[in-house]
């Protein structure tokens, strides 16, 4: 009986409450302008970045060496690193072209001449601030004696 009562009422207050229809209200303000016109379109850059073995730099924070390489990048605007997103990507040749995004880990398993194995690990991962970006390669050993090998960096941001 509570349900056929409470479903009577549902039906009756439905036909008893007042249309929202009427003549439309006054106009509200202007709001502001949109970016170049271009409301709601989402804007981004794509670049990439070559580090040569060669072009790596051996830096030393805390007493921990890694390996490290910036770039000037002006078309990397204040407004992109505070309200934008960054992501970069290392870019690995294959059959295809495979996007590793950063950072990455990677693990080794080295045999030495007296055949024994050692294992570490390489992070690879960047830092960027407006009109510079800074790529970084880690060895969990600190080791600094032999330079990575060339890669290529992809750095996507929207904004």
């Amino acid at each position: 009986m509570k349900r056929l009562f409470l479903i009577l009422m549902t039906v009756v207050s439905f036909f008893a409450l007042p249309s929202c229809e009427g003549d439309p209200g006054p106009m509200g303000p202007m709001g502001p302008a949109g970016r170049d016109g271009e409301d709601g379109v989402v804007f981004y850059r794509k670049d990439e970045f070559e580090v040569i073995q060669k072009d790596w730099k051996v830096a030393e924070l805390n007493g921990s060496k890694y390996f490290k390489c910036e770039f000037d990048y002006p078309e990397l605007t204040e407004t992109m690193c505070d309200i934008g997103i960054v992501n970069a990507y290392l870019l690995i040749e294959d059959d295809i072209t495979y996007q590793r995004q950063l950072p990455a880990t990677n693990a080794y398993n080295v045999e030495t001449e007296e055949n024994q194995s050692y294992f570490y690990t390489t992070v690879i991962d960047y830092e960027y601030a407006p009109g510079v970006i800074t790529f970084y390669v880690t060895n969990s050993d600190f080791n600094v004696d032999k330079k990575p090998e060339t890669m290529i960096f992809r750095v996507i941001t929207h904004y």
